[in-house]
C-alpha cells in the first residue's frame, strides 16, 4: 500500500461531524445517555500522554469513535499502539460494563436476546490454537476473563472433552446479565477481574483473553496479575479486533472509524501486540495479523523491532481510506455505470444474434454439404459395384477354356452387357 499517494487520508480519520456506525433505537437512547453521564462527570474519563512502550511521541488520527462520541484515537510513532484518547478511567469502568457497553454494542435490552457477544465457534477455535502448546495432559484448569455470556468456555469444555481432557472453567465479569447467563449455563462465574481472581488464589494452565486485552488500561499492570494466576509452563491466549485486518470484516466497510471504539482503550495489530508481550516477558508461540495470540511466559523473551510498524500501519490506514472512497464513488456514479453496462448488454445481444444467424446459416450449408456427400457415396458405391462386376467377368471370361465355347460366349455376352450399362452411363 505504500505506493498510494492519497494525502488527504488524514483529513479524512479526523473527521468528527457524523456517526460512523448505524444505530437502532436501542443503541442510540443509549448512546444519548452515556454521553449524559461523561459530560456529567459521573462517567469519569482522562486524556492519555504516553504509549505502554514508554514513548511519548503521539500523533492523532482521530477525534471520534464508531458510535461519533467524542473519544479519538493516537498513534505511537515508535512502536504504532494505537491509543484512545480521552479513555474512561478505570474507577468508571465496572460501572459503564454494567450499565452501558451491552446494549450500547449489541443494540439489545437483554443479554439473552444476543445470539453470542462473539462469534459461534469461538472457543473451538481457540482450544485448537492452543492444543499443539499443551502437555499430553488429561486434564487442564482454564480461566477467561471477561467470559460474557459463557459460550467461549462452554465451548473449550466440549472441544477438548473430544481428546478425552477435562476443563476445570472458571470466568470473570462485570455484567450482572452475563454472569446470570453464565450461572444458567453451569459456568464457575465471578463478579470482577484479574485483581479478584489473584484474591481468590489459584493457578490455570490456560488463561484465555478473548477481545478483553484492548479493553485493559495498564496493560503491564494486568499481564504481571496474569503471570502470578499462570501455571509455570502455563498458556495465555490473547484475540482482539486486528488493526490491519478491517479491510477483512465486512462491518467495517473499510472505514477506520467503524472500527475504533471507546471502550477499547488500545488498538493493536500482529507487530503492536507481540512486542507489548514480549517487554512484559511472554514469549510469543503463535500469533497473525487477526491478532490471534498464544503466549508463554519466559524470562528470555526476545524484544519484537517494531520501529517501523507505525509507517506500515499509517500506509494501511491510506489504503482503508483510498478503497472506500473508491466504492464510494463507484456506489454514486452506479446510475452511470449501469447505462453504460446496459449499452454494453444490448451490443451483446445484437452481436450474439448476428452470430446466431450466421450458425443458423453454416447449418444450412452444412447439410447441403452433407446431401452432396450422399449423392457423391451413392455414385461411388454404384462405381465400385459395376467395376467390381467388370472385373469378375473379366477373370472368368479369361480363366474359361476355348474348348468350352458355350461358357465363353456367356462371359463374353456379360463383359457386353457390363459396356453397354457403362456407355448408357456415360453416353446416354
Amino acid at each position: 500500500m505504500s505506493d498510494i499517494n492519497f494525502p488527504q487520508f488524514r483529513e479524512i480519520l479526523l473527521e468528527k461531524d457524523r456517526i460512523p456506525r448505524k444505530l437502532n433505537e436501542n443503541a442510540e437512547q443509549q448512546r444519548l445517555l452515556f454521553l449524559e453521564h461523561v459530560r456529567s462527570g459521573r462517567i469519569k474519563t482522562e486524556e492519555v500522554s504516553a504509549c505502554q512502550c514508554g514513548s511519548e511521541s503521539l500523533e492523532k488520527i482521530a477525534e471520534i469513535d464508531r458510535f461519533g462520541l467524542p473519544f479519538g484515537s493516537l498513534i505511537c510513532r515508535d512502536c504504532g499502539l494505537v491509543v484512545t484518547s480521552p479513555r474512561i478511567c478505570a474507577e468508571s469502568l465496572p460501572e459503564y460494563y454494567d450499565k452501558f457497553y451491552h446494549i450500547l454494542n449489541y443494540g439489545h435490552l437483554h443479554v439473552h436476546e444476543q445470539q453470542a457477544l462473539f462469534r459461534l465457534w469461538q472457543g473451538s477455535k481457540i482450544f485448537r490454537m492452543v492444543r499443539p502448546f499443551l502437555a499430553d495432559v488429561k486434564e487442564i484448569s482454564v480461566l477467561e476473563i471477561g467470559a460474557g455470556t459463557g459460550n467461549v468456555l462452554t465451548e473449550v469444555v466440549a472441544e477438548a472433552a473430544k481428546e478425552g481432557i477435562t476443563v476445570h472453567a472458571s470466568g470473570t465479569e462485570y455484567s450482572t446479565d452475563c454472569i446470570e447467563e453464565c450461572r444458567r449455563s453451569g459456568i464457575n462465574i465471578v463478579y470482577g477481574d484479574l485483581n479478584t481472581m489473584l484474591e481468590q488464589g489459584g493457578r490455570f494452565d490456560l488463561i484465555i483473553l478473548s477481545h478483553v486485552f484492548e479493553h485493559f488500561i495498564d496493560l503491564k499492570d494486568e499481564l504481571s496479575k496474569v503471570k502470578k494466576l499462570l501455571n509455570p509452563q502455563g498458556l495465555l491466549y490473547i484475540e482482539v479486533p486486528g488493526l490491519c485486518n478491517i479491510g477483512n470484516i465486512a462491518t467495517y466497510n473499510f472505514d477506520f472509524l467503524e472500527y475504533v471504539i471507546h471502550a477499547h482503550m488500545y488498538n493493536f495489530n500482529k507487530t503492536s501486540l507481540t512486542a507489548i508481550l514480549a517487554l512484559c516477558g511472554f514469549e510469543t508461540l503463535t500469533a497473525n495479523e487477526k491478532a490471534e495470540a498464544v503466549f508463554r511466559p519466559s524470562e528470555t523473551a526476545k524484544a519484537v523491532d517494531a520501529s517501523s510498524n507505525y509507517s506500515y500501519i499509517m500506509s494501511y490506514l491510506q489504503g482503508l481510506v483510498f478503497s472506500r472512497t473508491f466504492l464510494r464513488e463507484g456506489i454514486e456514479n452506479f446510475s452511470t455505470i449501469r447505462a453504460n453496462l446496459k449499452d454494453d448488454l444490448a451490443t451483446v445481444h445484437r452481436w450474439h444474434d448476428h452470430e446466431k444467424a450466421e450458425a443458423e446459416k453454416f447449418s444450412r450449408w452444412h447439410d447441403a454439404e452433407k446431401e452432396r456427400g450422399d449423392i457423391a457415396r451413392r455414385w461411388h458405391e454404384g462405381e465400385k459395384k459395376v467395376a467390381t462386376e467388370l472385373m469378375e467377368t473379366l477373370d472368368v471370361y479369361f480363366k474359361t477354356p476355348y474348348t468350352d465355347v458355350r461358357a465363353k460366349m456367356k462371359s463374353y455376352r456379360g463383359i457386353r452387357h457390363i459396356f453397354e450399362k457403362y456407355y448408357k452411363r456415360y453416353f446416354g
